[in-house]
């Protein structure tokens, strides 16, 4: 079974100082809810946090928290619906399952409120099955992940608010897991230094 903690600070342009990025940087895991652990291939906790803008230089507080379970359905690349995608399948990744280990994906969704494109290594570039064919966009495996293996992934991003068309931005972190549910305690994700790392992170001006 994969476990996933999701961590998404989105923060303003005033809160873009080397104090602030300090924190976001340390700030690497939270913990989770046994009780809300259920038998599934893949069990995502979600954690979305901003800054108190009354409380000056602190650490991010979560405002939204919620679990999702997810089927063998999740093991896909998406379809050619960028939106179903972004909504449906866990964002800025891709998971397949490859017998007792999971091949964790990074790429770029194109969405328009998500204006900063990643270009580069595409993976898929030349399978015309896919729907990553002939695009210049990033699509790569971050690491694989075998059974009580720990992986990281950090990457970042600059969005537009599409009704107000306001900036800001986004400092975001998946932790992965593999092992079994009797396993999964409070703080399994309390670990520095994972097996896996992978970071994408973009100069954001």
């Amino acid at each position: 079974m994969l476990f996933i903690q999701s961590l998404d600070t989105y923060y303003e342009k005033q809160e873009r100082s080397s104090e602030y990025a300090r924190m976001r940087t340390a700030d690497l895991f939270r913990k989770i809810d046994p009780g809300r652990i259920r038998e599934c291939e893949v069990l995502a906790q979600f954690i979305s946090l901003r800054y108190d803008p009354d409380g000056g230089a602190s650490q991010a507080k979560p405002y939204n928290e919620t679990y999702k379970q997810y089927g063998k359905s999740i093991f896909t690349e998406g379809t050619r619906d960028r939106y179903k995608n972004y909504n449906e399948l866990i964002k800025f990744i891709r998971i397949f399952r490859e017998e007792d280990s999971y091949s964790i994906m990074f790429c770029d969704e194109n969405v328009e409120w998500c204006p900063m494109k990643r270009r580069g290594h595409n993976e898929a570039f030349n399978d015309g099955n896919s729907i990553y064919y002939h695009r210049d966009s990033l699509n790569e495996t971050a690491f694989i992940l075998g059974k009580n293996r720990y992986g990281r992934m950090i990457y970042n991003n600059r969005y537009v608010d599409p009704d107000s068309q306001r900036w800001y931005y986004g400092w975001h972190i998946y932790n992965f897991i593999s092992c079994d549910i009797s396993e999964c305690k409070e703080k399994m994700f309390f670990v520095k230094e994972p097996d896996h790392e992978y970071r994408q992170l973009l100069d954001l001006r």
